[in-house]
């Protein structure tokens, strides 16, 4: 997988050399193909005087002593952006946060976006709100591949502004503390924590996942997707209400699933899947009771009419729900869907009802308080 190091920086740079140097230095060494550097104006110009110059560059003095394949097309230094297009001078009223947050969002959530690639988003550096936000944001949506972290400094050199790693050999390179003191770097201890995530990624809708919403909204999201789920039913218009979400389904999946809800909402077992090319000719008498509401003297209806004329077989049945699942996972996520599936619980003989309580079910008009699919 591609490797990519993300790193908030401001007035202490020193933590990207350190985060790397601890990446790189572990016995599993995660040598980054990428890193991005994000910060506001004055980390920006910070980070290029004392990290990204090309003769006394910090950065690239750390890659040239432990030989990386890190080229200058590969470092890339983002500026958070207000939302007038203008770069960040800082981050220090409720606008400077929302639009650092929307930027750290956009990026991590870009980055993530390619299943072939692996993300390590470093906490220390730059503001706290500008870590908290990193650390939400791959909270949200992180893989299991990506990781959070925070470097650690031995105390003596955690507020030297000229230390930036340890020296590879003793006497290499000397920093003065605040007192004055001369102290070699090849004593300082750099180490990292890593920090434990809770994956949120697969409950979110995939628009979501794809979107350019800001925070603020992609947390509302997030919350409305791990609410109790709800489903209402709307047989006329031909749509159904999964929590926040309003979907189209076809006749022939939404009376799929409005033959199960019906069955859940009369407490009726869950039901065995048609078998070996028997016809069940009951379950073909239930589902056509709805599917006629649905679809009524419209044309088009025929095909399924006659395939159903004599009893559901198997193929019918377990196409349908794969179609049902797949079109819901598109608007709502694998996870998000999983309430509103029709699941097969057992071994040997499984038995199909709707994941979703009956308490939870209504059928009558959608009225959209959510986005439109």
């Amino acid at each position: 997988m591609k490797r990519i190091l993300v790193c908030m920086t401001g007035l202490s740079p020193q933590v990207v050399t350190e985060t790397l140097y601890a990446l790189v230095s572990r016995t599993d060494p995660f040598c980054p193909d990428e890193i991005w550097l994000t910060t506001s104006i004055e980390g920006k110009e910070l980070a290029q005087k004392t990290l990204l110059d090309n003769v006394n560059g910090h950065l690239w003095r750390l890659i040239r002593d432990f030989a990386l394949s890190l080229s200058p097309e590969k470092v890339h230094l983002r500026p958070l952006l207000r939302r007038d297009g203008e770069i960040l001078p800082d981050i220090r009223t409720v606008e400077d946060n929302e639009d650092a947050a929307d930027g750290i969002l956009d990026l991590v959530r870009t980055l993530t976006s390619d299943p072939e690639t692996a993300v390590h988003v470093s906490l220390s550096g730059g503001r706290k709100t500008m870590s908290f936000y990193a650390g939400y944001a791959l909270s949200l949506f992180g893989r299991p591949q990506d990781r959070l972290s925070h470097v650690l400094v031995s105390p003596e050199f955690e507020f030297c502004p000229d230390f930036f790693y340890p020296s590879r050999t003793p006497g290499e390179r000397m920093v003065q503390n605040r007192s004055g003191e001369w102290m070699d770097t090849f004593n300082a201890r750099v180490t990292l924590a890593e920090i434990p995530l809770v994956h949120l990624r697969s409950g979110l809708p995939s628009d979501l996942l794809r979107g350019t919403v800001g925070f603020s909204e992609s947390v509302r999201l997030a919350q409305k997707a791990f609410q109790s789920p709800e489903l209402v039913i709307d047989l006329r218009q031909k749509q159904i209400r999964a929590g926040e979400k309003v979907l189209s389904l076809p006749p022939v999946q939404l009376a799929f699933l409005a033959w199960f809800a019906r069955r859940r909402l009369g407490g009726l077992p869950p039901l065995p899947c048609p078998k070996g090319g028997v016809r069940n000719e009951e379950y073909a008498r239930e589902y056509l009771l709805v599917y006629r509401e649905i679809v009524g003297e419209m044309g088009g209806a025929e095909r399924t009419l006659s395939n159903l004329a004599k009893g559901m077989e198997q193929e019918f049945f377990e196409q349908t729900a794969s179609k049902l699942h797949e079109r819901m996972a598109r608007s709502l996520g694998k996870g998000g869907s999983r309430p509103y599936r029709i699941e097969g619980t057992g071994t040997r003989y499984k038995t199909y009802e709707l994941n979703i309580s009956s308490e939870h079910i209504r059928f009558g008009e959608v009225i959209p308080n959510g986005e439109i699919s």
